[in-house]
C-alpha cells in the first residue's frame, strides 16, 4: 500500500489494464456484430469507459477524432438528466450542438449501477452509414445548415429503465435511409452491455470503495507523467498556421487557421481565437472535435518522446483549448459541419509549424492532408441503397528525427489505427471494382529521413443513380499548398482526383465537390505521400538504392533529390557520380 493513500500501486496497474481490456473487448464485440462496413471493415468507432462525473477510464480507439469526441457529449447528458438516471436506461446522442463531434458520429451511452449507485458509464459511438438529412451519407456541399445535414439527436433515452422506447426508437429509424444502421445501434447497445457485465464482475471483486481510489490514482498518475513531460519543453508562446483551400462553394476561397501555443510551466494551452470566421457551408468545426484534433497532435509529441500514458481523462489535464465563437472551430447555430473532422490536418499542421524550433526532435514534417469519397447510390445487385467510405485512399505522414514517416498511414484524425476496408469487401459490399491499389512511387517527400509513400487506386462503378462526394483537402488543381519539409527536408506533392466518363470524358474531381458517377464512370485517385526532414543529401546511399530496387523511388528522383546515382544493373551506388553530385552539393552550400 501506498502510505497514507489506502492504494495498492500493483492493484492499480492490475485495474487499469483490467479497463483497458473491457473497453478493447467492447470494441471487438461492436465491430464483429455490427452491419456497415464502416464498422466492422474500417473500425471507425471507439468504446469507452467512464467513471460516474464522466471522465475517461479507458478506451479503445480505431477512430481518434471520434474517441476524443466521446466525453463531451456524456458531460452535457449527466448535467441535462441530472438525477434522472436509472438503471437500464440507455442514452442516444449526436447533436453537434451539445457537444458531439459530427452527427454521423451517433453514441450510445449506458449508466452503469452497482449496489444501487451509479459508478460508471459505458459507452460505444461510431460513424453511423446514415442519419438522415437531405443527402444519403450526410456529406453535401451544398448544405447551409445542421437540419439539411443530419437528423438531431439530443440526449434521449431509447431505453428507460430497461423497457424499449418503440415511440422514440421508431421516431429515429424512420429519419434513416438504411435499415441495417439501427441494428449497428443495437449493436453499440450490445457493446456497452458487455462493458456494463465485465466492470460489474471487476466491482463485485474489489467492491466500489476500493476500484474508486485506485482509478483515482491511476488519472492522477497520468496526470503527473504528463506534468512532468510538459515541464522539459521550453517555456515560451509559439505561433502555427496552415491553410483550407475551397470550402465546398468556392473552390478558390482560402481559410486561415493559426494557433497560438503557451507553454507555461506544466501547463499548455493552445488558442485558436486569429482562425477565420466560419465558413458559409460545410467546411466548419465543432469545438468537440476541433479539441480533440488538438488531443491527437499533442500525443504525437508526448510519444515521440517515448512516454507511455494510460489514455483517460488525467492525459489531458494541463491541456487547455481556445477556439472563438463564430470561427471555423467554433460556429455559431446552426452552422453546417459534416466536413469538420477532416480539418485535424489542419489542426495538426498547425501544431508542427508552431513548435518546430522548439520541439525538433518531436515534430513531424507536414502530412499531406487527406481525401476520400462518400459514394453512395442504388446496389443493381439487391436493389438496396448502399453508402460506403473510400478511406482505402491513403495519404503519408511526414517523416521525424530519426525516422521516416510511415507508408500510406492515412489520416490525421485516425491516428492511423482505423483501417481500410478489405479490397475483396469493398467490391462485396458495394457495386464497384477495384482496377488498382498500391504505393504511389516518388511521393515521398525527399530528407534525411522521407516522408511515407502515398497511393494511387482505381475503381470503376457500377451503381444505379450513384453520386459521390470527396472529402478532403490538398488537390493539386485547386492550388493548394502542399505539405512543408522541415529543415532542409522536400516539401510533398498534391492530391489529384479524376472521374473517367463512359463516353470517354475526364471531369476533375476537386476536394469538396459533388459528381454524378453512371455505371462504368472509373474513378482515378492520387494520394501523396508525407514531407521530408533534414537535408537528403545525408540519406545513407543504400537506403536510396533499395528503394530504387523495389520501385518506390524512380532513379531520377534518386539522382536529383538525394544526389545518388543508382547503378540499375548491378543494383549499387556509383560511388564516383555520386559523390560528385553529392560533393558539389556541399560545395554550393558551403560558398
Amino acid at each position: 500500500m501506498t502510505q497514507g493513500t489506502g492504494v495498492d500501486p500493483i492493484l492499480a496497474s492490475v485495474l487499469q489494464r483490467r479497463v483497458d481490456a473491457i473497453a478493447k473487448e467492447m470494441a471487438t464485440l461492436l465491430m464483429r456484430s455490427s452491419r456497415s462496413p464502416i464498422f466492422n471493415e474500417i473500425g471507425d468507432l471507439v468504446t469507452v469507459l467512464f467513471d460516474a462525473k464522466g471522465r475517461a477510464l479507458a478506451q479503445a480507439e480505431f477512430a481518434a477524432i471520434i474517441a476524443f469526441g466521446a466525453q463531451p457529449p456524456l458531460e452535457y447528458i449527466i448535467e441535462y438528466f441530472g438525477d434522472d438516471i436509472a438503471e437500464g436506461d440507455v442514452i442516444m446522442h449526436n447533436d453537434v450542438y451539445t457537444g458531439g463531434n459530427q452527427n454521423a458520429d451517433t453514441g450510445v451511452y449506458v449508466p452503469i449501477f452497482h449496489d444501487g449507485r451509479l459508478v460508471a458509464w459505458a459507452a460505444a459511438k461510431g460513424h453511423l452509414a446514415d442519419i438522415g438529412g437531405m443527402t444519403a451519407g450526410g456529406y453535401d456541399p451544398a448544405a447551409r445548415e445542421v437540419w439539411q445535414e443530419a437528423l438531431r439527436i439530443p440526449p434521449v433515452k431509447i431505453y428507460e429503465a430497461g423497457r424499449l422506447r418503440k415511440d422514440v426508437w421508431d421516431l429515429i429509424a424512420a429519419n434513416i435511409r438504411l435499415g441495417f444502421v439501427m441494428e449497428d445501434v443495437k449493436s453499440m447497445y450490445g457493446a456497452c452491455t458487455v462493458g456494463k457485465r465485465r466492470l460489474l464482475e471487476v466491482l463485485d471483486r474489489y467492491g466500489d470503495d476500493v476500484f474508486d481510489r485506485h482509478m483515482e490514482y491511476i488519472l492522477r498518475g497520468s496526470e503527473r507523467q504528463v506534468r512532468a513531460e510538459i515541464e522539459r519543453w521550453p517555456d515560451g508562446v509559439y505561433r502555427g498556421e496552415s491553410e483550407m483551400v475551397s470550402d465546398g462553394i468556392d473552390t478558390t476561397r482560402r481559410y486561415r487557421v493559426a494557433c497560438e501555443i503557451r507553454i507555461e510551466g506544466d501547463e499548455i494551452t493552445f488558442d485558436f481565437s486569429d482562425t477565420d470566421d466560419q465558413a458559409p457551408g460545410f467546411t466548419n468545426m465543432p469545438p468537440a472535435s476541433a479539441a480533440g484534433a488538438v488531443r491527437i497532435a499533442f500525443l504525437m509529441l508526448i510519444a515521440a518522446g517515448g512516454v507511455v500514458v494510460p489514455t483517460n481523462q488525467g492525459l489531458f489535464a494541463p491541456v487547455r483549448t481556445v477556439f472563438r465563437e463564430g470561427s471555423l472551430f467554433n460556429p455559431r447555430f446552426p452552422a453546417a459541419t459534416v466536413f469538420g473532422n477532416q480539418m485535424c490536418d489542419e489542426i495538426v499542421e498547425c501544431v508542427m509549424t508552431a513548435l518546430a524550433e522548439a520541439l525538433p526532435d518531436r515534430v513531424t514534417a507536414g502530412w499531406t492532408k487527406f481525401i476520400s469519397a462518400i459514394l453512395h447510390g442504388e446496389d443493381p445487385r439487391t436493389g438496396d441503397p448502399f453508402v460506403t467510405l473510400t478511406v482505402f485512399q491513403r495519404n503519408g505522414p511526414g517523416a521525424m528525427l530519426g525516422h521516416d514517416g510511415w507508408d500510406a498511414f492515412g489520416f490525421t484524425g485516425t491516428a492511423g489505427q482505423m483501417r481500410s476496408p478489405d479490397p475483396e469487401m469493398f467490391e462485396l459490399t458495394s457495386p464497384h471494382f477495384f482496377e488498382y491499389h498500391e504505393y504511389l512511387p516518388d511521393s515521398a517527400g525527399a530528407g534525411r529521413w522521407r516522408g511515407g509513400l502515398g497511393t494511387r487506386s482505381a475503381w470503376r462503378c457500377y451503381g444505379e443513380h450513384e453520386v459521390g462526394v470527396t472529402n478532403g483537402e490538398g488537390v493539386e488543381e485547386e492550388g493548394a499548398v502542399p505539405a512543408r519539409g522541415l529543415f532542409g527536408g522536400h516539401d510533398a506533392g498534391l492530391n489529384r482526383m479524376s472521374v473517367e466518363l463512359p463516353d470517354g470524358s475526364v471531369r476533375v474531381w476537386g476536394s469538396k465537390d459533388m459528381v454524378q458517377l453512371p455505371p462504368g464512370a472509373l474513378v482515378r485517385a492520387q494520394s501523396w505521400g508525407g514531407a521530408g526532414y533534414g537535408d537528403p543529401f545525408q540519406r545513407p546511399a543504400e537506403l536510396v538504392v533499395a528503394e530504387v530496387r523495389d520501385g518506390l523511388l524512380s532513379p531520377e528522383r534518386a539522382r536529383e533529390d538525394y544526389g545518388v546515382v543508382v547503378d540499375t544493373e548491378q543494383w549499387r551506388v556509383d560511388e564516383e557520380r555520386t559523390a560528385a553530385l553529392r560533393g558539389n552539393a556541399v560545395k554550393e552550400t558551403v560558398s
